[in-house]
């Protein structure tokens, strides 16, 4: 399992934007007012990233074995790296997309209730953007020294 890249989350951030722009417009052609986003998207993604967080702090000592902790099984860890990387993936989408969406928005401020869906969904593409750099960083913390995957010693992460 290779590590993630800046430029795959990049892409998938573009591609989230497009996503993001392109559905909102042909929404508020269809139906002449833009969606609406709860509050609730931006909550939940920074709980989410808050968890991802709290998983890096709390198994970080037991993947590094230190003296007084647990020593952390290989598949969990294994598993962990997985749900990092489709965290990573996941929030550079989501922040994507949401970043489209205020951008459509920003062409045509002509109310209340579109400045408000700017303010949201820039909250959610930040929040979004939290979620993937805390899974970034539990990826990058679920990555163990070895011999087997490369000559030079340094495995991507646990298989």
């Amino acid at each position: 399992m290779h590590p993630t890249s800046w430029r795959l989350l990049l892409a998938t951030g573009a591609i989230g934007f497009a996503v993001g722009f392109l559905g909102a417009r042909f929404w508020d052609l269809w139906t002449g007012s833009p969606p609406a986003v709860p509050w609730a998207a931006p909550l939940m993604l920074f709980v989410l990233a808050v968890g991802f967080v709290v998983a890096a702090w709390t198994l970080r000592p037991r993947i590094q074995r230190r003296e007084g902790y647990r020593p952390l099984d290989p598949f969990v860890a294994a598993r962990t790296a997985v749900l990092a990387l489709a965290g990573s993936r996941t929030g550079a989408a989501v922040a994507g997309v949401y970043l489209g969406y205020a951008g459509f928005l920003l062409l045509d401020l002509v109310n209340d209730y579109r400045r408000r869906m700017v303010i949201i969904a820039l909250a959610a593409a930040a929040a979004g953007l939290a979620m993937a750099a805390a899974a970034l960083w539990l990826e990058r913390i679920c990555r163990v020294k070895g011999d087997d995957d490369e000559p030079g010693g340094q495995a991507s992460a646990p298989a």
